[in-house]
């Protein structure tokens, strides 16, 4: 059983032995490391000890830091997970503009179909669900006509109203953020243990961001965080509590469909970019495999066990 751990109370986080030891002034809990699949450090006053992280990210495990926002700001992950890296970062860096840009559109088009399927899940008008299944087919290489920002802003005021501004500042895009973060960390993370180089994207080329290629990459999960944000919206009102951070972390666990078969968010990020490499090798950008929300993607609504 993967878990996924929030340290909110927690004073201080060593290492015995192969378990990850959480103490407070009121207890101490142990988990094994070899169950843990990332750990969210929501509390600035909490002490991680050094072993406690090299164990950690040894065994591949991504730690995220919270600010005084309790919005992740910083991750964690292990350099040494791929046997040839330079061999992977010289692929990338080959990588023509061209087969990028075809790439792009893939990406787009998958993540604007998610976002129709969120529409209708949540029973949405057909009308604005047809707009951005139009939007989806007009996606042209590279996206040159910027149909994903034409999709988002109907999107989103489909979803959250018509007042809803992204980038307000509100506990709806709160949980946006939050969520969005604990996808991006986990893509990044998978695209590390591929050998990737997450500086070099293949849309995202900012110089001052060192996670060009997951922000790629993180676009048709970004429409799951947005479904977990509406089916709790009644209680998004002043601020994520515990258990709405709980909620966003265990969005890794929910349903989604890839290469054909159901599986939990985390097992189709690692099929996904597997796929990446697929096309990479192949040359052939229809290797991409895009993970859908399907009805079952509604379970995101309920904290799961793990």
């Amino acid at each position: 059983m993967w878990r996924s751990i929030i340290i909110t109370q927690g004073e201080k986080v060593t290492l015995k032995d192969k378990w990850l030891v959480v103490e407070s002034s009121e207890c101490c809990n142990q988990v094994p490391i070899d169950d843990i699949y990332s750990i969210v450090v929501d509390n600035r006053q909490c002490y991680l000890t050094v072993a406690a992280i090299t164990a950690l990210t040894n065994a591949g495990v991504h730690i995220l830091y919270c600010d005084e926002k309790h919005q992740p700001v910083s991750v964690i992950t292990s350099f040494n997970t791929h046997y040839r890296p330079l061999n992977v970062i010289r692929k990338q860096l080959d990588l023509r503009d061209e087969f990028k840009d075809t790439l792009w559109q893939r990406v787009i088009k998958g993540k604007i179909e998610n976002q129709a399927q969120v529409l209708k899940l949540q029973g949405r008008l057909a009308e604005t669900i047809s707009h951005l299944l139009k939007y989806k087919d007009e996606v042209l290489v590279a996206d040159k006509t910027n149909r994903e920002g034409l999709a988002a802003k109907m999107y989103f005021r489909s979803l959250y109203g018509s007042e809803f501004i992204r980038m307000s500042d509100n506990c709806i895009n709160s949980a946006l953020n939050y969520g969005y973060a604990i996808i991006r960390s986990a893509v990044a993370k998978t695209l590390v243990a591929y050998g990737y180089n997450c500086v070099l994207g293949i849309h995202h080329i900012s110089e001052t961001n060192p996670f060009n290629l997951a922000d790629d990459f993180m676009e048709p999960f970004r429409p799951i965080v947005d479904l977990w944000t509406d089916i709790h919206h009644e209680d998004l009102v002043d601020e994520l509590s515990s258990e709405h951070k709980k909620g966003l972390v265990n969005v890794l666990n929910t349903t989604v469909l890839c290469n054909g078969k159901n599986m939990k968010v985390r097992y189709a990020i690692d099929k996904y970019i597997s796929s990446f490499t697929s096309a990479i090798e192949k040359q052939d950008v229809n290797v991409l495999e895009i993970p859908k929300i399907t009805k079952f993607t509604l379970n995101c609504g309920v904290t799961g066990d793990d």
